[in-house]
């Protein structure tokens, strides 16, 4: 699926976590740096959506100092809850657990065949399929979770 506006021939990857606040946007940001420096932008963009967020939400403390160690910024990120036009309009949509992949699963079966957890796609096995949630640790813990976001989306991005 394309995503329509500016971008309406670029292929949209949406990443999806819980909140939307603390991995899908690192996984997004990290992943735009990552097409950009692949050239790969004209192709394709992404977005991030929580099955559980509250709308506006910013994203946490935490992630944003993570994520500054890639020279990201999470500043003007605001999380939003996955709804139909962001499943219909995702030309993969990656999530964090397989536990976020069945909860997408039983509200739009019809997504089946472009939803996989980051870690499936990326070919791990299928015993360690869930990136690991920092929500409420230190920022230690969410610098962690986006080094494992990073290497996760290092084989992902060698796929397309």
């Amino acid at each position: 699926m394309m995503i329509e506006g500016k971008d309406s021939m670029k292929k949209n990857i949406l990443f999806v976590c819980t909140g939307n606040t603390c991995r899908s946007p690192m996984a997004e940001v990290l992943f735009r740096k990552m097409l950009q420096q692949k050239g790969l932008s004209d192709e394709y963009t992404c977005s991030s959506a929580g099955v559980y967020a509250y709308e506006g939400d910013p994203a946490s403390f935490e992630a944003r100092l993570a994520i500054k160690q890639y020279g990201l910024d999470l500043s003007r990120h605001y999380a939003r809850t996955l709804d139909d036009e962001a499943v219909r309009n995702a030309f993969i949509i990656l999530t964090m657990t397989g536990n976020h992949k069945r909860m997408l699963l039983e509200v739009y079966p019809e997504a089946a065949d472009k939803a996989f957890t980051l870690k499936e796609l990326a070919g791990y096995d299928s015993s360690n399929w869930d990136v690991m949630d920092p929500f409420g640790y230190s920022v230690e813990v969410y610098k962690a979770c986006a080094e494992e976001l990073e290497a996760v989306l290092h084989k992902i991005i060698d796929k397309l």
